[in-house]
């Protein structure tokens, strides 16, 4: 006796997906609104700002995106690959996982080339080779040859199956209609990264990194199709802050008895959410910093020792919003008569201002902007 399909491949008419254009119209409209945001504001960066934010940006992209799948990345190994290739800094330690990773990324945001199984192949190449995560456990560059790829979770009991991908006999033709999405279809960029992401997890290809392989895919998209280099904002930082709803979206998407229509309209709303939330992140890294220029250039012939420098960037970077003497003594490490001292210097010149609550050394200031 034949078993009733359970997931959204086994359906008849597999890929043809729906989803409701008027439910997304108005949430497409905005995140184009704050892309422009976006790009204006990037215009009021100095150079140095603007390096600054691509790469502490694509330094959590590449982070993140490994995090999802439980791959620990050195944040200073991923640095110095960055620099290694984008800012050309020949004695940057080397690093052949974190290189090839790096590589990727300057790919997917400077090669307009389209998708072809051969360039997916190298970036999977790329991701596994030197991996100490699973490169045990896949061949670098190749699918799966395997029918049985499941998505689960737990042990023993506890297991869960939460996907279960198409044959491996399948998986040329699958392909297939979806690089011809990918490279032909006229789709709005934010619908087409969407479903391009689900998509390919669906397929689910190789024996792993197809997580990271398909958050690659749709920044690649996003940039070739946006015009907007994606390195200034990071999706998968986005997705990371929501991990728990990542997972079960994913999956309610695709087991056809929560989802026996194929549509994927509450799927492209929470991505084009993520990419929404990425953007607005940077936006505000953005005004941290234009607020921090301005109100430097403000105070320049203010005469500031190093102590008060780093108290007065702490405020700036918006980890504390006021600063006593217990906090001022924890980052400066002076005495406490040092730190009523400099602080009172700090209000005497019109940089800090008391603030609401506490008297004596538990007075509050804060930055008088």
């Amino acid at each position: 006796m034949k078993k009733n399909p359970l997931w959204i491949w086994e359906a008849p008419n597999y890929p043809d997906f729906v989803y409701d254009r008027e439910k997304i119209f108005d949430q497409l409209q905005h995140i184009s609104k704050k892309q422009g945001e976006l790009t204006g504001s990037i215009k009021f960066l100095s150079s140095e700002e603007k390096r600054t934010l691509f790469t502490e940006n694509l330094l959590d992209e590449i982070v993140y995106n490994a995090s999802i799948e439980g791959e620990i990345l050195q944040r200073s190994s991923v640095r110095a690959s960055i620099r290694k290739q984008f800012e050309h800094v020949k004695d940057a330690p080397d690093d052949r996982h974190t290189d090839n990773i790096v590589s990727i990324q300057k790919d997917i945001g400077t090669n307009p080339a389209p998708l072809t199984i051969e360039r997916l192949n190298h970036w999977h190449h790329e991701i596994i080779v030197n991996g100490e995560h699973d490169r045990e456990q896949v061949k670098p560059g190749a699918w799966r040859d395997y029918d049985d790829m499941y998505v689960i979770s737990g042990e023993g009991a506890r297991r869960r199956v939460h996907y279960l991908a198409p044959p491996v006999n399948t998986l040329t033709g699958h392909m297939e209609t979806f690089l011809n999405y990918c490279n032909n279809t006229q789709e709005n960029p934010l619908i087409k990264s969407a479903v391009a992401h689900i998509w390919f997890v669906q397929i689910h290809p190789y024996g792993d990194g197809n997580g990271r392989l398909t958050r690659n895919i749709t920044n690649y998209l996003l940039a070739k199709e946006m015009g907007l280099d994606t390195h200034y904002f990071s999706i998968s930082h986005a997705i990371d802050r929501e991990i728990k709803n990542y997972g079960k979206i994913l999956e309610e998407t695709n087991r056809l008895a929560s989802n026996p229509r194929m549509d994927l309209t509450q799927w492209i709303t929470w991505h084009n959410r993520m990419v929404q939330s990425a953007i607005e992140f940077s936006l505000a890294v953005i005004d941290k910093s234009i607020l921090k220029t301005k109100f430097y250039d403000r105070i320049r012939d203010v005469k500031i020792n190093p102590n008060q420098a780093k108290a007065i960037d702490m405020l700036l970077n918006g980890k504390e919003k006021t600063i006593n003497n217990r906090i001022y003594r924890m980052i400066t490490g002076t005495s406490q008569v040092t730190a009523s001292r400099q602080l009172k210097d700090l209000v005497k010149k019109g940089v800090l201002r008391p603030s609401k609550g506490g008297k004596g050394r538990s007075t509050l200031y804060e930055l008088n902007l």
